[in-house]
């Protein structure tokens, strides 16, 4: 093994043995941020957003990009076989809670400033996972100056410069409680609403079926969670469904959720969850491509999930989606990365962090 790698190895063992599971959230408890302090070799800004919101900022030199990652994790889940919060290498593999989503970037980039990077910008979040961003659009309110900002999340070591937009949101129906037996169920029973309703979104979302943005074809739409009733007994007065969308780029969020209202009915309420822009948010991708090209990154096609690189775009600055990993890794038990794949992303990450 590289001495690089042997340092990424390293820091990633620390970084996976903190439990920074999205929710809980609990954040300063888990270890990670005492970690960070004690390293001699940065010196991190930290601050406090509430809530497991933790912004972790560390610069030297003159850096003209600024690299984002998230070390919050999903919860780990049943059916590991291991510890999910102790680093397993075989194989060729790392094995861990976040090694590939996305603590392995972390550890990388550790690894290269204690081998003496001389500029670097570097941002640690904690709550990409919890759908809210809070540590991103606060760090963005400060107005920081950068040529470009790359987020890491897993794409293969390539540069993503297009993925969905998303949109979620809880839609209520409401009837009247009463005996099933009574015929005014069929249209009083806010589950019968509810169902009418799903059925003439889900035409609205395949009305798109023929929009594209390069690769990406219509939009996503699911139903997500469903809840109402209290008995098949029982005309439900009350029901609800969490639904998401993810839009393509260029695609506006308040003409789709039009759209979707327009179908509902009179006695429903709609609550905006999270929202937030496709990449490129102006739909512009040909200077994310140049961007892409500057930095000597080989390009990926458009992926379907969401990033934080989104909120940087909307803001003005030019922003990718870069890092080790296959996401088809992430997110499941026994998580895993593939040591070439933190290998190249150390070779990556030196000419990037600049």
């Amino acid at each position: 093994m590289s001495t690089d790698l042997d340092l990424c190895l390293k820091h990633l063992k620390s970084l996976v043995g903190f439990d920074t599971s999205n929710p809980p959230r609990k954040i300063k408890e888990s270890g990670l941020i005492a970690y960070l302090n004690s390293l001699d070799f940065i010196d991190p800004q930290i601050q406090d957003h509430g809530g497991g919101s933790f912004n972790i900022f560390f610069t030297k030199g003159s850096p003209k990009y600024l690299v984002n990652v998230h070390l919050d994790t999903v919860p780990a889940g049943d059916r590991w076989e291991s510890n999910p919060h102790d680093l397993i290498i075989k194989n060729d593999k790392a094995y861990g809670l976040g090694v590939c989503d996305i603590k392995g970037a972390a550890a990388c980039i550790l690894a290269l400033i204690e081998q003496g990077l001389s500029d670097y910008a570097i941002l640690f979040s904690t709550d990409e996972e919890a759908g809210q961003s809070t540590c991103v659009k606060e760090y963005i309110k400060s107005s920081p100056v950068f040529e470009g900002v790359i987020v890491a999340e897993p794409t293969q070591n390539m540069a993503v410069t297009c993925h969905r937009g998303i949109v979620t949101g809880t839609q209520e129906f409401f009837g009247h409680a009463g005996h099933s037996s009574d015929q005014r169920a069929m249209a009083d029973n806010a589950i019968h609403k509810l169902t009418h309703w799903s059925e003439k979104a889900l035409k609205v979302a395949q009305s798109h079926d023929n929009s594209s943005f390069g690769e990406l074809n219509g939009i996503a739409f699911n139903l997500g969670i469903v809840e109402g009733g209290i008995k098949p007994n029982i005309i439900a007065d009350h029901a609800q469904v969490k639904f998401g969308m993810r839009p393509l780029p260029g695609q506006s969020h308040d003409d789709l959720l039009n759209e979707i209202n327009a179908v509902s009915a009179k006695d429903s309420k709609f609550t905006k969850g999270f929202i937030a822009p496709a990449l490129p948010s102006s739909g512009d991708i040909k200077s994310l491509e140049v961007f892409v090209d500057e930095l000597g990154l080989k390009l990926s096609p458009p992926v379907n999930f969401w990033t934080e690189a989104s909120l940087f775009s909307e803001a003005g600055y030019p922003a990718i989606v870069f890092g080790p990993g296959n996401i088809a890794d992430a997110h499941q038990p026994n998580e895993s990365i593939d040591l070439d794949q933190l290998n190249q992303a150390l070779i990556n990450f030196k000419k990037l962090i600049k």
